[in-house]
């Protein structure tokens, strides 16, 4: 299709000189008819009409910025004012979910509507083409802007433009769905949804171990929980919640396994029948509420995350000593 006034063309004779000054600019393309080696984004490529570029997203991710301009400028046909056809591209929702700076033109001045708008210089950057030196000069006066820009876009996008927010949205078009609706399936979901995730069982415990202590106390006292479920007569109806906060899953992951493999070598204890072991970390305040009412108590630590256990509201949950557990009944 050839159309006037092209808004790719112009971005690229007017806009970027501009910002090349400020922003060095990467115009390496993809070959279209180069199929990727791996399984997987070979799958990706074919059912995606070979619009799916590894290297590309991997690009995308190590950008401060993408130019996402695209369809063409015309005027509107009762006002005459300068409005932007056929702006929407791949490349801008890539952009945003890359967390890179999204650059297209004005949203609010070229009359492209979406169903949630984005705010420009808080979600994107969006130029005039009547002044784009004044996007020039904004970015060189307050270059920080940037790295703020690229993380609430990215938050923008995912909250209004993933796949299930969308779906949402489509629903509520057709009268099939309200908020109203979800969160009651929410409260009535979600302790289900959280027995299957962490399997819960009749006898669910927490603890809160403080992860940023020595990593020789944290495993010791750790050790003594597991120690005294492993070895209680109910140890098969029994949970234990490991929350952490502060260190990453690999990190929380590995402490939990190297805990049970000193159990199972230097004691020859049997772990595999029970008690169950799940992490829990960040959760939802009402994944948190669902999990409150399924929980029958707290075991104490000599070393815990009282900042977690001062938030989370913890304080009415029954308190257990690691020597008083087996007063635990099912």
């Amino acid at each position: 299709m050839t159309v006037d006034n092209p808004l790719r063309l112009i971005a690229s004779e007017q806009v970027l000189p501009l910002i090349q000054h400020i922003l060095p600019q990467d115009n390496t393309t993809e070959d279209f008819d180069k199929s990727p080696s791996d399984s997987y984004h070979y799958l990706q490529w074919k059912q995606t009409g070979q619009r799916h570029y590894p290297s590309y997203y991997h690009n995308l991710k190590e950008s401060t910025a993408c130019a996402c301009f695209g369809g063409a400028v015309t005027s509107n046909h009762f006002t005459g004012e300068p409005i932007v056809e056929w702006w929407d591209s791949w490349r801008f929702w890539e952009s945003l979910a890359a967390g890179c700076v999204t650059f297209h033109v004005d949203f609010d001045k070229y009359g492209v509507q979406l169903p949630v708008m984005p705010e420009n210089w808080r979600h994107y950057i969006g130029i005039d083409l009547d002044n784009m030196q004044d996007t020039v000069d904004r970015i060189a006066d307050d270059p920080g802007i940037l790295e703020k820009i690229s993380g609430e876009g990215r938050q923008w996008a995912i909250e209004n433009y993933a796949p299930l927010p969308t779906a949402l949205r489509f629903l509520e078009m057709l009268g099939c769905y309200t908020p109203q609706m979800e969160k009651c399936q929410e409260k009535e979901g979600e302790s289900e949804a959280l027995s299957l995730s962490i399997k819960l069982r009749e006898i669910n415990l927490i603890v809160f171990p403080d992860w940023l202590h020595s990593e020789e106390s944290l495993c010791l006292e750790l050790e003594r929980v597991m120690r005294a479920l492993t070895t209680h007569p109910c140890k098969v109806n029994i949970t234990l919640l490991v929350h952490y906060s502060n260190v990453s899953d690999e990190d929380a992951n590995f402490a939990l396994y190297s805990v049970a493999m000193n159990l199972l070598m230097e004691e020859d204890l049997d772990v595999s029948d029970g008690p169950e072991i799940s992490l829990v970390g960040q959760l939802s305040e009402i994944q948190w509420q669902a999990l409150m009412s399924r929980l029958q108590g707290r075991i104490m630590l000599d070393y815990e995350d009282t900042e977690a256990i001062a938030s989370l509201e913890v304080g009415n949950l029954s308190s257990y000593t690691i020597d008083n557990l087996r007063s635990i009944k099912y």
